[in-house]
């Protein structure tokens, strides 16, 4: 993977595990309320990781693509938010 792409997607993902150590930590926040923003955080995350595949593809770095679609997978799968927590 391209340095560039390397260090976005390492950002969001840090960003991401950030947002839901915050959550878990935060005594005065509703369950529902954190649930919520805990889906509302992986929305945004899948949302800047696609359109990071989209812009690998579409500079026909497919090598790249193929990383950050791994990436992608592995929240989808869950794997990813559960290593985040």
């Amino acid at each position: 993977m391209q340095p560039t792409y390397a260090t976005l997607i390492n950002e969001l993902v840090q960003e991401y595990r950030t947002k839901r150590a915050n959550l878990r930590y935060a005594t005065a926040i509703a369950p529902e309320l954190r649930q919520w923003l805990t889906n509302d955080y992986a929305y945004r995350l899948s949302i800047e990781l696609e359109e990071a595949l989209d812009d690998a593809y579409a500079t026909g770095d497919i090598d790249s693509a193929k990383q950050i679609d791994s990436v992608i997978r592995l929240f989808y799968t869950g794997q990813g938010a559960a290593n985040a927590a």
